[in-house]
């Protein structure tokens, strides 16, 4: 599968580059995790924003499913020109008002997902993991018909359920919110040390560390997570891509 960082800034855009975004492809299929602030924006600079016809959303805070409704209302342009003729389809928790919304959307057909239970859609096949955050909020893996394992961790606090959702992933998207120091328990977010003692435990073949915090020396966030014995540790860039 190929992984593009369309986004991965947390809180708010930086500048051009949105918040949470991650655009999966294999064999034709595209699609999004997470829909945060300026990624319908940000995803048509890969693909025409009518060529995506499947969004998961970890859950509904802003930087992680803000622009939902731009790809909703896109997709109920289109099918009023005739431009597609298929719904487009938002996975996401089934609490909150934004469930609800999504719901009432015309031409957009909502599916509730749950911890323990599969999806597959084309090549890829989802599992969930019911995180400690301050909202319903899932952790995502994602294996495609080839074996590759991509993990995205979304927000959360460090648990040890998380080790096993992650293990042997090629690819771990990891929430590193906090500089080393921060209790991450409080907000529901990891600090980076965390995130890199995850990676460790996990034995993945390469870490990224997204939702990134906009204030400090950001390199510290990779000195913080390189404590622990991993593979490959980077900082998530908009536009960055993986083949795995």
């Amino acid at each position: 599968m190929k992984v593009t960082i369309v986004g991965m800034w947390n809180s708010f855009p930086n500048g051009t580059e949105p918040t949470s975004g991650y655009l999966l492809e294999k064999d034709g299929v595209r699609i999004l995790l997470d829909a945060g602030s300026g990624i319908a924006g940000g995803i048509q600079k890969y693909i025409g924003i009518h060529d995506l016809d499947y969004i998961i959303l970890s859950h509904y805070h802003h930087d992680h499913a803000g622009d939902a409704e731009a790809f909703m209302l896109a997709r109920r342009v289109a099918r009023q020109l005739k431009r597609v003729d298929r719904n487009l389809k938002i996975y996401g928790p089934e609490s909150g008002a934004a469930a609800k919304t999504i719901r009432r959307m015309k031409y957009t057909t909502f599916l509730p997902v749950k911890a323990h239970k599969a999806y597959t859609i084309g090549p890829f096949r989802f599992e969930f993991h019911r995180n400690e955050h301050s909202v319903e909020t899932y952790a995502i893996r994602v294996t495609d018909n080839d074996g590759a394992v991509c993990v995205y961790t979304s927000d959360t606090c460090y648990r040890g359920s998380l080790v096993r959702f992650s293990f042997g992933a090629d690819l771990l998207l990891v929430d590193s919110k906090l500089y080393e120091g921060f209790d991450g328990k409080v907000e529901g977010h990891m600090n980076a040390e965390e995130a890199g003692r995850l990676a460790s435990k996990a034995d993945v073949q390469q870490a990224v560390l997204t939702n990134l915090p906009h204030h400090g020396e950001r390199e510290v966030l990779l000195d913080s997570a390189k404590q622990h014995p991993v593979g490959k540790v980077m900082l998530a860039e908009a536009g960055m891509t993986f083949e795995i």
